[in-house]
């Protein structure tokens, strides 16, 4: 596999046979190989996760097909999948599995190729310092629910929210998510562009179990080869 960070929570990867571009809405893309399938995941409609400049991309490329949260609005068409939340769809050889977000939309979860890859959208833990105790224990439940569902299920690859905005809170999300899942390989996103929180996680003593399989995300356009 072959993995790109484009910017944000979107990343691109890429397979055999198969190309995954997740959450997009701007920053520079690769050339993509025309010879293979090109996928492009919305989780939600939140402008720093969708934008409906990803639909001038079937000009470039023919081979293409759109799987979006059903939260964003656009006219369905024949190469436009939407889907809502605790769904399974199956869109060619990829079998596509959605989460609910703590936020909007979806998570996805995709097989494909033998790989098992998961993209968080917004799910996460939102923990907010100065938010009533009460809206913070009802979003420690909801997400709490969300990852019981796929407690100790394997991943390939996990894309996970490390969100510098919640203050000393930054991991919690990220640290549930870890625990959980018998994840190979954690890139973080939607940092906000503080790239030290990846440092900063894995020198903290809760990450001490899997700070060897995160991957330090530090700067845009940087491609990363996964054996």
């Amino acid at each position: 596999m072959k993995i790109t960070y484009i910017h944000h929570s979107s990343f691109c990867l890429e397979l055999e046979k198969n190309i995954l571009l997740f959450d997009y809405f701007e920053g520079n893309l690769p050339d993509f190989d025309k010879n293979k399938k090109l996928y492009i995941f919305a989780s939600h409609s939140h402008s720093d996760h969708f934008s409906p400049v990803i639909f001038d991309l079937r000009s470039k490329y023919k081979n293409i097909k759109y799987i979006l949260s059903d939260d964003i609005k656009v006219k369905k068409e024949e190469d436009i999948h939407l889907v809502k939340e605790n769904e399974t769809v199956y869109i060619d050889d990829l079998k596509i599995e959605t989460l609910k977000s703590t936020d909007l939309g979806v998570a996805f979860i995709i097989t494909v190729e033998g790989k098992t890859i998961y993209h968080a959208g917004d799910l996460n833990w939102w923990y907010w310092e100065g938010e009533i105790d009460s809206e913070n224990k009802k979003m420690e439940k909801m997400y709490k629910h969300e990852i019981e569902k796929i407690k100790n299920r394997y991943f390939d690859i996990a894309f996970v929210p490390l969100d510098s905005r919640q203050g000393k809170y930054f991991y919690l999300g990220f640290d549930e998510f870890m625990r959980n899942t018998n994840t190979k390989l954690a890139f973080p996103m939607h940092c906000c562009g503080d790239y030290s929180l990846v440092d900063k996680l894995s020198n903290m003593e809760e990450s001490k179990d899997y700070k060897d399989r995160i991957i330090h995300v530090d700067e845009i356009n940087r491609e990363f080869d996964i054996k």
